[in-house]
């Protein structure tokens, strides 16, 4: 299967692979869906009710001691959301009127999310560096869209994986429009004071023992809100715990994923 996928990757073009994946997805979602029949648990991402979450897989990639003593059953079956998914979902669902429905950018081609911009029939262009499945290939540190020419941005657990977050942080305040909403997450170590980053740790095993997976960079702290403010930014905190536990905004499945999100204005 994996090298199915690289074959297509190679193969296809950027548009045609993203209405693959989707179809891909779809299949394995309403099979799942058949599975998880019920109306205990709800997911804002796709609008569905199922009996429950699936479990999160943990794998080679992933630092296994941070999934201990966590919410475990939290992916959704169909459109595979994890809690933070859900709960961006839920405030915009909850927002509605405030959410822009159009000149949307979201880093990451995350599918839950594309779910609840679709049913929306808001206007959206996905990007990434390194995912074809994305519109559009994007350096977070280097955007290359005019100022303020974006109503949202969607920025969910990016900032970890590229080399200086700081400089992303500010090429997202540039192309925000004055009256524009970030919404952003990173994963959180509350244990921690601030972001935790060390350049020579450059090894898969040791990015897994110190960033909690081999991709990270670093693992943000305590003062993350703090340092959005630093940049810039009017930030208002939503605590996927504070919000109906049918969503299941509990932290996990790792316990980075404090599933908090952050919805940013400039300021002016």
């Amino acid at each position: 299967m994996c090298f199915l996928k690289l074959i297509i990757k190679k193969c296809f073009p950027q548009g045609l692979l993203r209405r693959i994946q989707n179809y891909y997805w779809e299949i394995i979602g309403r099979k799942n869906e058949r599975n998880y029949n019920g109306d205990a648990v709800f997911c804002p991402c796709c609008g569905k009710r199922f009996s429950g979450f699936m479990d999160f897989s943990v794998t080679k990639s992933n630092n296994n001691e941070r999934y201990i003593s966590t919410h475990k059953n939290t992916i959704c079956p169909y459109c595979f959301s994890c809690p933070r998914h859900r709960i961006v979902c839920y405030f915009f669902e909850q927002n509605k009127t405030k959410i822009p429905h159009k000149d949307i950018l979201m880093f990451g081609a995350e599918y839950s999310i594309k779910k609840w911009l679709d049913r929306n029939d808001c206007h959206y262009e996905t990007a990434d560096l390194f995912d074809r499945s994305a519109d559009i290939k994007v350096d977070i540190q280097n955007i290359p869209f005019p100022d303020e020419s974006w109503d949202l941005v969607i920025c969910n657990h990016i900032l970890e994986h590229v080399p200086n977050y700081k400089i992303a942080l500010k090429e997202l305040k540039r192309i925000l429009k004055k009256r524009g909403l970030l919404e952003i997450t990173v994963p959180t170590d509350r244990k921690i004071t601030s972001v935790y980053e060390d350049s020579t740790i450059v090894k898969k095993e040791e990015r897994v023992k110190y960033f909690g997976q081999d991709d990270h960079l670093r693992i943000f702290g305590d003062d993350f809100e703090t340092i959005l403010n630093q940049m810039g930014f009017f930030v208002e905190v939503v605590d996927g715990n504070r919000l109906p536990f049918e969503i299941g905004g509990k932290i996990g499945p790792i316990n980075y994923d404090d599933n908090r999100i952050y919805i940013c204005k400039k300021t002016l």
